[in-house]
């Protein structure tokens, strides 16, 4: 991490805390430390602290802790590491949450998270009010060597009572020597940050390739359910555009594991559910376009070379007010009452599909053979697909293999309880490449026509020539590019489907 004028940076050696989980006494502390140090001891604090983090706990995954600290009349960023070994504070004001990296100050926070977090918000994991007291350690000459904060709880409802010994450069064997003499009170060393953490759902696992095959495919989908839900309220609320991305998979991951779930589930399924959730997943598409529209200017804006990045105001304008209008009508829908009752009918219905007796009629029934089967032939529709494209194919064809290999890497991963895990991983990375050229051919066919489009609309409305000469660019750009992904398709299929690749599906289909 980087420090500057603004920040003021220190280390921690650990976190400590009184194996009752109970207050400290700071008398007890202070004749501790006194032996080695003279210690002068800061008047007590009541500090709000907020910690932070993205819905998926990106900074948690990267070893980060993030607060945001009020202690009146002032407030602060206080970025650290889950080990403890560092901290940077950053003074800031105003300060509201849910906030994406660009609204955060410049500096060396802001520095460290926008990678990290990429376009997701930061969000309160935790909101507390604690009682903070410093000790600052002086050595026989003054100087100040080493520092404790005391951090305890205003509260009953939150976390237990915590020492911290911060070292300053230069002074980290005194450091280490105030953590002993501390130690030697009785307490306990605690990992800082470790166990903090946003609730997420647990999922659920099954081993047995003998269970019924209806089992496995309640399970996943009852998991994509749980996932719906725990992003619908940050979708409504339109924090960051990966709510609704998130919510769209779980969707289309439902619709696919309930078609590969057809010889194990009952009619109903295909004859309700499926186009339930087509038309839930067609209602979210044009607010996730226009999201990947206005989420992707900023590269695009680099392509230009006659035109300036300026001239593509209008366009933003234009997607904006298309989005609000868009996102308008799908919030309606998903806080309706038809919404309500379809989620709750649909767990109602995945309830069912558990507790009654399995359907004599259904084939596949145990949980391996359907992954064998299901495998097996959603590689064959990607083989067979891949063959008979040619130079001359119409862009068609190549978003229909995408689909196909869309519903093969679903099946590796909806059954990977019962596939052995190294091959399906392996056959996992051989689907990647062919994926990624597939989905660069189609995303530049759609954003061409869609290009076209918001051109047409924005001349209606008399938008400026120059917006219109940038927007040609782009086109221009995105033809060439999908011209590049076409040339790379053959080789990307002829490494998908080598002799070691056909192998390796030929064992995950159990040898069909």
């Amino acid at each position: 991490m980087a420090a500057a004028s603004v920040a003021t940076m220190i280390s921690t050696t650990r976190a400590l805390q009184r194996v009752d989980g109970g207050r400290f006494d700071l008398a007890a502390i202070v004749g501790a430390l006194s032996v080695r140090f003279a210690v002068v001891t800061g008047s007590r604090q009541l500090v709000r602290r907020r910690r932070l983090d993205t819905f998926d706990r990106r900074l948690h995954a990267a070893g980060f802790t993030l607060e945001h600290q009020m202690v009146a009349p002032e407030e602060r960023l206080v970025l650290g590491r889950l080990d403890g070994s560092s901290t940077v504070a950053v003074p800031v004001k105003g300060l509201r949450w849910p906030a994406t990296a660009d609204l955060l100050p410049l500096g060396p926070v802001r520095e460290v998270i926008a990678p990290v977090i990429g376009v997701r918000a930061l969000m309160v994991a935790s909101d507390e009010r604690r009682r903070m007291r410093r000790l600052e350690l002086r050595n026989e000459d003054g100087k100040t060597v080493a520092r404790v904060e005391l951090d305890e709880p205003a509260s009953p409802a939150t976390e237990p009572a915590q020492l911290m010994v911060r070292r300053l450069r230069g002074y980290e064997e005194q450091a280490r020597r105030a953590d002993r003499l501390l130690l030697g009170l009785g307490l306990r060393a605690v990992e800082n940050g470790a166990d903090r953490q946003l609730a997420s759902a647990p999922k659920t696992s099954i081993a047995d390739r003998a269970v019924p095959a209806r089992v496995l495919l309640a399970a996943a989908l009852s998991d994509f359910l749980v996932t719906m839900r725990e992003n619908l309220p940050g979708l409504l609320d339109d924090v960051d555009t990966e709510f609704l991305h998130d919510f769209r998979v779980a969707v289309r991951r439902t619709r696919t594991t309930l078609k590969l779930g057809r010889p194990a589930l009952p009619e109903v399924m295909r004859s309700r559910w499926e186009p339930a959730f087509k038309r839930l997943g067609d209602l979210t598409t044009p607010v996730r376009d226009l999201d990947v529209y206005e989420l992707e200017l900023p590269t695009m804006t680099t392509w230009l070379v006659t035109a300036d990045p300026t001239d593509l105001a209008p366009l933003v304008t234009h997607l904006r007010s298309r989005r609000t209008v868009a996102r308008r009508e799908l919030v309606r829908m998903l806080r309706s009452a038809r919404f309500r009752r379809l989620v709750t009918e649909w767990e109602q219905e995945l309830a069912r599909l558990v507790d009654s007796p399995e359907d004599a009629d259904r084939e596949h029934r145990s949980a391996g053979q359907l992954a064998d089967r299901s495998v097996s032939q959603a590689y064959g529709r990607v083989a067979r697909g891949g063959v008979v494209i040619k130079a001359h194919s119409p862009a068609q064809d190549l978003h229909e293999l995408r689909k196909r290999c869309k519903e093969l890497r679903y099946a590796l991963e909806v059954f990977a309880p019962v596939l052995a895990e190294g091959p399906r991983k392996r056959a996992v990375a051989d689907l990647k490449d062919l994926q990624d050229v597939l989905g660069r051919f189609q995303d530049c066919e759609v954003q061409r026509r869609a290009m076209r489009g918001f051109a047409e609309e924005m001349m209606a409305e008399g938008t400026t020539a120059g917006a219109m000469l940038a927007m040609g660019e782009l086109i221009g750009h995105l033809d060439g590019e999908q011209d590049r992904a076409r040339r790379e398709f053959d080789s990307a299929f002829a490494r998908f489907a080598r002799p070691a690749s056909l192998r390796l599906m030929h064992r995950l289909g159990g040898g069909r």
